[in-house]
């Protein structure tokens, strides 16, 4: 049974990369004129000489990452806000080299292995059926063309879902390992340690204080952080500022702030505010109403499965949703959402009529913003 779901996600994923190409070929027709709406792409993806519906899975933050890979955290300012691991990930994997093909290929492959442990993780709550369903509507979301892109997505999905199948089996150390590597590709790594805390708790109530103190729970815990401490004492040494990460964010585009923190009902009355003022027929008025409807949706479905999911995963997606906003605004939330994948299952207990319509929803969606993240106009 299990070389059955194998051999049925090796398919479903064999799929969703040829339907990926398709939709950015034939963007080509549909958008002759490419959006140019970031820096780079004539440095770093045209002169790979392939076809652009195979090159646009670079677009926005891929060309950055291709620069930290090829010269350094020294390529371009503000670089610093894209965290090591995947640059470093990148760079091992293509010899130095920073071959566009090879990190395509390298981080589908990631996404491929994310999938069977995503699998095995909710196996262990539903059945084989649900969790097969569950990597179904992963693959079709609207934006889960970032996991076949040169982002860090797939491998931060990787370390995530390991780190809690993982901490679901009791081996606490190597979970810790896995939690110490998303903490190097993702700020949204540090949601681990709660839910590493919690879920120890939750496996071990019934021992006293003593017993829960082991070297592997212990060092488990520690490790998890390390990433990001790792992080900001190279920033310290090299840049003078371990916080740079986060003083960076304000060049990414849609006024983000790093100080201070805002909150949402702050974020959502700037929004409302823009659809009062932005022009209708403008691209940026789409990708206001786009984040706003990714952001209403997902903090929706948290209210609704706030109850219904473990807490530990509704935690994390919890974080993954707040984390974002804090900086004072929803830009880029329709990819930040993929990491609140823990929900989808949710999608699986509807009834039919509903399940099946939030199928074709999110096909017709993601062939749109397919088609627009590959022709260089901005998405998430």
């Amino acid at each position: 049974m299990l070389k059955s779901y194998a051999l049925k996600i090796i398919f479903a994923f064999v799929l969703w990369r040829i339907a990926l190409f398709i939709i950015a070929y034939s963007a080509i027709l549909i958008l002759p004129i490419f959006g140019n709406r970031f820096p780079y792409w004539d440095m770093m993806l045209s002169p790979t000489g392939l076809p652009s519906w195979i090159w646009g899975f670079g677009n926005f933050d891929g060309v950055h990452y291709l620069r930290i890979v090829t010269m350094g955290y020294e390529s371009s300012q503000y670089s610093q806000a894209f965290f090591p691991l995947y640059p470093i990930f990148i760079k091992i994997i293509t010899w130095y080299s920073g071959n566009y093909l090879i990190s395509l290929i390298s981080t589908n492959f990631i996404f491929l292995l994310a999938l069977f442990v995503i699998y095995k993780l909710f196996e262990i709550d539903f059945s084989k059926k649900t969790a097969f369903y569950t990597i179904l509507l992963l693959l079709i979301f609207p934006t889960s063309f970032y996991f076949g892109s040169i982002y860090s997505e797939s491998i931060f999905l990787f370390f995530v879902s390991s780190f809690l199948y993982l901490l679901r089996k009791k081996n606490y150390l190597a979970a810790g390992i896995y939690g110490f590597l998303a903490c190097s590709t993702r700020i949204l790594g540090l949601w681990l340690i709660l839910v590493y805390l919690i879920e120890v708790y939750l496996e071990n109530r019934n021992q006293n204080i003593k017993q829960l103190l082991t070297v592997n729970i212990v060092a488990g815990l520690l490790l998890i952080p390390l990433g990001l401490i790792l992080y900001m004492f190279y920033l310290g040494v090299n840049f003078n500022d371990p916080l740079l990460f986060l003083n960076s964010q304000p060049a990414f585009g849609a006024e983000r702030n790093n100080f201070p923190i805002i909150l949402f009902p702050q974020v959502f009355y700037r929004y409302i505010k823009m659809i009062l003022t932005i022009q209708w027929s403008s691209l940026l008025f789409f990708n206001v109403i786009l984040e706003l409807i990714f952001a209403l949706f997902s903090f929706i479905l948290l209210l609704f499965s706030c109850k219904k999911i473990r807490f530990s995963y509704w935690l994390f997606s919890f974080g993954c949703w707040l984390t974002p906003t804090l900086t004072g605004t929803f830009s880029s939330m329709p990819r930040y959402v993929l990491m609140m994948f823990l929900l989808l299952p949710l999608f699986t207990r509807m009834q039919k009529r509903y399940y099946i319509f939030f199928v074709i929803l999110f096909i017709i969606l993601g062939m749109l913003l397919t088609a627009l993240f590959t022709r260089g106009y901005w998405v998430a």
